[in-house]
Parts: C-alpha cells; sequence; structure tokens
C-alpha cells in the first residue's frame, strides 16, 4: 500500500520544522498503517493457529470416535460370547438338576427296597431262629409214635367239640357274681336254641370264654350231650339276627387250616379266578367254585 501525502500549499498547524521534513499527520498515517499490518499479521497467525487446533481436534476427534467404534464392536462381541456361554450354562445348569431329581428319585427307590430287605432279613432271621428252637421237637414227631399220637389226640379233640357251638354277640351283664352272670347267660342262650331247634333242645353247660372284662363281651361255648344238636344249629344259623352268630368249635389245627386255606382262597383271587368259595365237603372246608354264580352269569 502506498504513503499518503501532504497535498501541497497546504499550511501547517502548530508547531516547527524544516520545509522539507514531514509533518505529523503523515507520521501518524505511517504508525496507524504499520500497526494495521502488524495486527493483520497478529489476526492471520491467531486465525492459522486456531485452524490448526481445529484441525487437531477434529482429528482426535475423529481417531477418538474410531477407537471408541471398535471397543464398542469388541465390546458387543465379547457381551455375544458371554450370552452364548450364559445359555450353555444355563443348559449344563438344567441338565444337572435333571440329573439330581433323578439321582434322588433313584435313591429314594434304592432306600425303599432297602427298607424291604432289611425287613425280609428280619423275617427270615426270626424263621431260622424259630426252626432252629423247634428242631428237637420236630426231630421227635417224625417218628411215627409221636404222629400216631398226635393224630389220635386230634380226632378226639375234634369228636369232643363236635358237641359244642360258639355263640357271639350276646352282651355280658355287668354282674360281678359269678352264679348271676351264668344263669343270665344260660337263658340267652336257651332263647337263641328255640329260635333254631323246635325240639327244645338245652345245653347241660354254658362258659365264656376268656378272662372277665366288664368292657368286652366275651364268647361263650355252649355244651350238649351229642354232635346231632349244634349241626342242626349250625344249619339254622341264617335266622339269627344279625348281632349274633354261632360258629363251630374248633381245635387249634382246624382253625391253623382254614386260616391258611382263607388266605389261599385270597391268594387265588387276586391271581385272577372268580367264582371260588369255601365249602364244607364231608365236615371238611375245601375251596370250590361255586356253580350257582356261574349258573346267574
Amino acid at each position: 500500500m502506498s504513503l499518503q501525502r501532504t497535498p501541497p500549499n497546504t499550511a501547517l498547524i502548530s508547531g516547527s520544522g524544516s520545509a522539507g521534513g514531514s509533518t505529523p499527520n503523515e507520521n501518524s498515517n505511517i504508525n496507524t498503517n504499520l500497526r494495521k499490518r502488524k495486527e493483520r499479521s497478529y489476526d492471520y497467525e491467531y486465525k492459522k493457529d486456531l485452524m490448526e487446533f481445529r484441525n487437531d481436534i477434529m482429528k482426535y476427534m475423529k481417531e477418538f470416535g474410531e477407537t471408541q467404534n471398535e471397543n464398542l464392536k469388541k465390546i458387543r462381541l465379547e457381551i455375544s460370547e458371554m450370552a452364548e456361554e450364559l445359555k450353555k450354562v444355563k443348559l449344563v445348569t438344567e441338565n444337572l438338576d435333571k440329573n439330581l431329581k433323578q439321582m434322588s428319585c433313584e435313591v429314594q427307590s434304592i432306600k425303599s427296597e432297602n427298607t424291604k430287605i432289611q425287613e425280609q432279613i428280619a423275617t427270615i432271621e426270626s424263621q431260622i431262629i424259630h426252626i432252629k428252637e423247634n428242631r428237637n421237637t420236630l426231630r421227635e414227631s417224625e417218628s411215627p409214635f409221636y404222629v400216631h399220637e398226635d393224630i389220635i389226640s386230634e380226632l378226639k379233640d375234634r369228636s369232643d367239640r363236635e358237641k359244642n357251638i360258639i355263640v357271639v354277640g350276646i352282651s355280658e351283664i355287668n354282674e360281678r357274681n359269678y352264679l348271676s352272670r351264668q344263669k343270665y347267660d344260660a337263658e340267652i342262650v336257651t332263647k337263641i336254641i328255640q329260635q333254631l331247634d323246635e325240639n327244645d333242645s338245652k345245653p347241660f353247660k354254658c362258659i365264656r370264654l376268656g378272662k372277665y372284662n366288664p368292657q368286652k363281651n366275651r364268647p361263650i361255648k355252649v355244651c350238649f350231650d351229642n354232635a346231632y344238636i349244634p349241626r342242626q344249629l349250625l344249619r339254622n344259623k341264617s335266622k339269627l339276627t344279625d348281632n349274633i352268630r354261632i360258629y363251630s368249635d374248633q381245635t387249634p389245627a382246624q382253625r391253623t387250616y382254614i386260616k391258611n386255606l382263607k388266605d389261599e382262597l385270597q391268594r387265588r383271587k387276586d391271581n385272577g379266578e372268580e367264582n371260588i368259595t369255601i365249602k364244607y365237603i364231608k365236615n371238611k372246608p375245601t375251596i370250590i367254585v361255586n356253580n350257582k354264580i356261574n349258573q346267574k352269569n
């Protein structure tokens, strides 16, 4: 830029100086122009620095953003891998839980089987002890002499018991005197016999079985002079009321036999056999097929 000069014939404002020297205005303009140039240089440098700083910041932000994106991608990948691992862990845990439940059921089953085996072992041990205790008796019973004696004794006992009946269901009076209780029992038994036998048969003895207990009604053993009357009464026992029952007087061997026979009957029914029952054939209880039921069906 060219410097401005003072036009000719211009009067000088206050101040002294030579005719060829510069005026104060000229010096001021020169200083102003120099200052402006200097300011423009500063502005340019400032803007340049600012642009470089801005570019550095943008470059840093760009690099930072790219780095963060890479980090986020890695984090997402790691999270995805962790999710897959968690699924696998969950699946393994569920399988372990199922296996544990199955093992628990198997353990319970083993415990139950073990308990049954222990019970069976205890039963077998008890049977072995019983066999050992009765070994000598069994050896003696194998002798023909003892067998014959047992048979004779059993036959005599059965012959004696055929003359008796057992009556169940008669209430027992709360009386401490034995004779009073016996008289009452005889009167009730006589009335029952009259319902079943028109011949007005009378027993010669009535005995309560077992020890006296005011809280219980003991069965009554009714004794006759012959076996005919008890058989007649047993044939007509269906005429009795619901609370009174009569039975034949059985020996221990007979009671054991009938018990085993009932167990066999139940076992055969459980195995699918139908229309079977127990019937006395020639005074011997026997399991037979009930033809009447078959005919009805």
